[in-house]
């Protein structure tokens, strides 16, 4: 066949123009993946550290998610940061609903834990206290007023029925490296902390944990994720492809036991023991599908109202919302 010098033109123009497209779409940039600001609190707590190992596991990547993760200390600068725009999620505690309750510009967009099986009471380890009666009238530490680690520690004079002088007096201290300090020095008695914590002080030889709270509170709403209004409203796609990559991290994290346990090393600087301990621990308090448990919820409000920290038990609807989860 012979081919003309039109059509050999034409073929070499067509060749040349593919080859334009070709070299256009290699030298033109990525598409950048959208960035989301997370918060967790504690530096040290294996179980929220889920976001550090999605983000380790290329999980929240695949949504096309750039995640940085951030340590707020304290319920307080957590929703500080929330209603400053500084953060655009924090992963914080369902007694944080009491910060939506009195206005804060954000809600409850998933319950991510139920029992708090990575919470507990620590003492020094010197033989003084040994039970938890011994704590009657004594000092506990929590990180801020109205947080999680507060609840909890009042509600050990809850339930062992003390009142008045004979209650817990609870310290709000921060970090769990300023408790620490002030245990060694017998400022406080114990500390009202994650259960890390506690173990890492008590392999140390310097504390033992006295009581682990998921052992006396079996229904409840440890962990909440929660969004500001501004991200809800303008970058919902974002918040629901979060959400997506959360619960398929905490899925891929129940079969992947050695890369979970090391991403979360990485991402807390425990030692393998104990990270390993918290792995088998923890695990299981975690939702799939962050649904809210009625039950749950109707516990942590009406302990907000016991402990002053709301006058009332507020209309749900707007204190969180299931409308962006998978």
């Amino acid at each position: 066949m012979v081919v003309s010098s039109f059509e050999r033109a034409s073929r070499r123009v067509a060749l040349l123009f593919t080859a334009i497209l070709l070299a256009t779409a290699a030298s033109a940039p990525a598409h950048a993946d959208d960035h989301l600001r997370v918060a967790r609190p504690s530096a040290i707590g294996f179980g929220l550290a889920t976001v550090n190992v999605g983000v380790a596991a290329g999980i929240f990547q695949r949504q096309a998610l750039d995640v940085e993760v951030l340590i707020l200390d304290g319920s307080a600068k957590q929703h500080q940061a929330m209603i400053a725009g500084a953060i655009d999620i924090t992963l914080g505690a369902g007694t944080d609903l009491a910060f939506v309750a009195k206005g804060a510009p954000e809600k409850g967009v998933a319950a991510i834990a139920g029992p708090p099986l990575n919470f507990g009471a620590t003492v020094r380890n010197d033989g003084k206290i040994n039970t938890v009666a011994d704590l009657k009238g004594k000092k506990i530490s929590a990180t801020t007023v109205g947080s999680i680690t507060y609840w909890f520690a009042n509600q050990i004079s809850v339930r062992e029925g003390w009142t008045g002088a004979d209650a817990l007096q609870i310290v709000p201290l921060g970090n769990f490296d300023g408790a620490r300090a002030a245990l060694k020095t017998g400022d406080i008695d114990a500390i009202s902390a994650t259960m890390e914590g506690g173990l890492l002080m008590q392999k140390e030889g310097a504390g033992k944990v006295i009581l682990a709270y998921g052992d006396i509170i079996k229904t409840f709403l440890t962990h909440v994720a929660f969004a500001t209004d501004d991200l809800m409203k303008k970058h919902p796609d974002q918040l629901r492809r979060f959400l997506k990559g959360w619960f398929e991290t905490v899925a891929w994290m129940k079969t992947h036991r050695e890369d979970t346990v090391r991403y979360a090393m990485a991402a807390t600087n425990l030692p393998q023991d104990i990270a390993n301990q918290s792995y088998d621990r923890e695990q299981a308090m975690f939702s799939t599908d962050g649904r809210f448990d009625p039950k749950a919820v109707a516990i942590v409000m009406q302990s907000l109202v016991e402990t002053g920290a709301l006058p009332a038990i507020p209309d749900n609807s707007t204190l969180f919302t299931e409308e962006f989860l998978p």
